[in-house]
């Protein structure tokens, strides 16, 4: 084998497993920045976005031998990234090996951008939630042993008994439920506007 495959072998190899690097990385972002990446991707997002985050222009390569990640998944992440603007990149040609490589740098600007995002769309879950909720008042049934949850179509389909375990299925009291949805709602509205 010539030294140029055993190189370029060397570059593609699967890293050892992380051991505990992550989070000393992942301490360069603030923790809403860290938030949300870790909402709107993953935790391993995070650790990418720490890397490029502290240097403009850093190669896969390099974000591959820091993160201790398999290529794979650095570039599926970096894909992610970029899908939610939160990283640009620009492709380069590597003559000597005559492969491309890309570049990625971090944008910050767009983090409060896909914050207000994600906080709209989980407003439209709290809110979907709230009126399922409503409109069937005291239809939902549970079993004792808290295996399922059922709203009344579904429990009349297995006769009132707990698909899991057996058991009879009780009626729910879901104005409790209504109450924290609706507390819910209010938080995210106060913190959107």
């Amino acid at each position: 084998m010539t030294a140029k495959k055993a190189q370029s072998r060397k570059t593609y190899r699967k890293p050892a497993a992380n051991n505990g690097n992550s989070r000393r990385v992942a301490k360069q972002l603030d923790d809403d920045t860290a938030g949300v990446i870790r909402a709107a991707i993953g935790e391993d997002a995070v650790q990418v976005a720490a890397i490029i985050a502290k240097a403009k222009e850093v190669s896969e390569f390099k974000i591959v031998q820091t993160a201790r990640l398999d290529i794979q998944i650095v570039r599926n992440i970096l894909y992610k990234l970029h899908s939610s603007n939160l990283a640009d990149y620009k492709r380069i040609k590597d003559n000597s090996k005559g492969i491309y490589v890309s570049y990625w740098t971090f944008n910050k600007a767009m983090v409060k951008e896909l914050s207000g995002k994600l906080q709209q769309e989980k407003l439209e879950r709290f809110r979907e939630r709230l009126e399922v909720e409503t409109d069937n008042v005291n239809c939902f049934f549970i079993c004792p042993s808290a295996c399922v949850r059922a709203d009344f179509t579904k429990a009349v389909q297995q006769k009132f008994r707990c698909e899991e375990c057996g058991q009879l299925l009780a009626q729910e009291d879901n104005t409790r439920t209504i109450d924290v949805l609706r507390e819910k709602i209010r938080e995210i509205e106060a913190a959107v506007a």
